[in-house]
C-alpha cells in the first residue's frame, strides 16, 4: 500500500499539518507515502513578486493544469487522499481521474461547504470517496455521511513544537500573542476590545505572527508584527507567554479545528479561546486554558493569567500535556493509519 497525498500548496497551514506531517509520520512507521502538492497552489498563490502575486483567480486553470502530471505515475495499490478539493474549479473531474480504481480519502478542516462556489462539489465528493475524514464534529455532520466519515484533529508535531520554559513575568514584561494569516485578522478583531482593555490594564504587550501587518482597526492592540517563515515559526511562537483564538460564533467559525491553539498549548502555553469550533474540544476551562464569551471575559481572564506567573505555568503544563494526550502527531498518525489499513484490507 502507497498512501498519495493531493495537498493544496506548500504555503497552506492545513496541507502541513494534515499532510506533509502526517505522511512523514506515517513514513516513518513503513507506510509508503507520495506527497502531491499543487504549485501554484489550488488557491492561486504563487512565489511572484508584488503585484504579479494578486490576481489570484487567474492562476486557478494553472493550478489545475499542473495537477495532470501528478496522475501519471498513480499505482493499483495505491490509496488517495484529498486533502480538501485538488483544485478551486467547479468540477471534479481530476478527483474523479485520481479515485478510478483506488481506494479513496477526503480530508477537510473547515467549513469549505459554506462557500457557494464550493458547496455542490463538497457533496460530490464526499459521494465519491470511501471513507470521509473531518477535522471536528461539526464539519463531520456537515458531510452527511456517518456510515463513511471519522474525526481525526489536527495534529502538532510535539518534537519540533517542544514544551517552553515557562517565564516568571509580570505586567509589562508579559507577551500576549496571536498567529494566523492575514485573512483572519477579522477573527482577532472579535475580541479586540476585551484584549485591549487587558493590555491597557496589565501594561502587556501583543505580538502578531502573519503574512502582514494588523490593520487599522486593530491599532488599539499596539501589536509588534512578526512576519510568518516556517524556519523560524517555534521561536517566534516561544516569545508569547499567552496564546490567544478569538472566533465569532458563526457558521464558517464553527468549523475551525483550534490549529493556532494546540500550537500554544504544544509549547506549554495557556490558550485564551472562543468557546467555537473544536476550541471546545481542545479547552478545559480553568485547568488548561479559558474559553471567555464575551468582552469582559476576555479582558478578565487575561488580566488574571498575565498578572500570575505561578497559574500560567500550571496551565501551560497542563496544556502540554492535553496535547500529548490528544493532538500530537504521534497519537493522529494512529488514527489516519487505522483509516487507511482498513480500507487497504477492502
Amino acid at each position: 500500500m502507497r498512501a498519495v497525498f493531493f495537498l493544496q500548496g506548500e504555503r497552506v497551514p492545513a496541507a502541513r499539518a494534515r499532510g506533509v506531517a502526517v505522511a512523514q509520520a506515517l513514513e516513518a512507521r513503513g507506510i509508503s507515502c507520495s506527497v502531491r502538492i499543487a504549485r501554484p497552489s489550488v488557491y492561486g498563490d504563487t512565489r511572484l513578486p508584488w503585484p504579479l502575486d494578486r490576481p489570484r483567480v487567474v492562476y486557478l486553470p494553472v493550478a489545475a493544469l499542473a495537477r495532470l502530471p501528478q496522475l501519471r505515475d498513480l499505482r493499483d495499490d495505491d490509496v488517495v487522499i484529498f486533502q480538501r478539493p485538488m483544485t478551486e474549479l467547479p468540477t471534479t473531474f481530476l478527483e474523479r481521474r485520481a479515485a478510478r480504481g483506488h481506494k479513496t480519502v477526503f480530508d477537510f478542516d473547515d467549513a469549505i461547504f459554506e462557500r457557494v462556489t464550493v458547496r455542490a462539489k463538497f457533496h460530490r465528493l464526499v459521494g465519491l470517496v470511501d471513507r470521509v475524514v473531518a477535522g471536528n464534529r461539526y464539519l463531520a455532520a456537515a458531510a452527511r455521511a456517518p456510515e463513511k466519515t471519522v474525526v481525526i484533529p489536527t495534529a502538532v508535531d510535539t518534537d519540533r513544537f517542544a514544551l517552553q520554559p515557562s517565564r516568571p513575568a509580570r505586567g509589562r514584561d508579559v507577551v500576549v500573542g496571536w498567529t494566523g494569516l492575514s485573512s483572519n485578522y477579522r477573527q482577532l478583531a472579535h475580541a479586540a476590545p476585551g484584549i485591549a482593555r487587558a493590555l491597557e490594564r496589565t501594561g502587556a504587550r501583543f505580538l502578531a505572527i502573519s503574512d502582514r501587518p494588523p490593520p487599522p482597526s486593530l491599532r488599539a492592540l499596539g501589536a509588534e508584527f512578526v512576519r510568518w517563515r516556517p524556519e523560524t515559526e517555534v521561536d517566534d511562537l516561544a516569545r508569547i507567554d499567552i496564546g490567544v483564538m478569538p472566533l465569532p460564533d458563526g457558521p464558517y467559525e464553527r468549523g475551525k479545528c483550534a490549529f493556532k491553539l494546540l500550537q500554544y498549548m504544544a509549547l506549554g502555553r495557556p490558550g485564551v479561546a472562543s468557546p467555537v469550533g473544536a476550541n471546545s474540544d481542545v479547552v478545559t476551562p480553568g485547568a488548561d486554558g479559558f474559553l471567555p464569551d464575551h468582552q469582559d471575559g476576555w479582558d478578565e481572564v487575561l488580566t488574571r493569567l498575565i498578572q500570575d506567573p505561578v497559574l500560567r505555568r500550571e496551565m501551560g503544563t497542563r496544556a502540554r500535556a492535553t496535547i500529548e494526550r490528544g493532538y500530537s502527531l504521534a497519537v493522529v498518525a494512529d488514527k489516519y493509519e487505522s483509516v487507511l489499513t482498513d480500507l487497504a484490507r477492502l
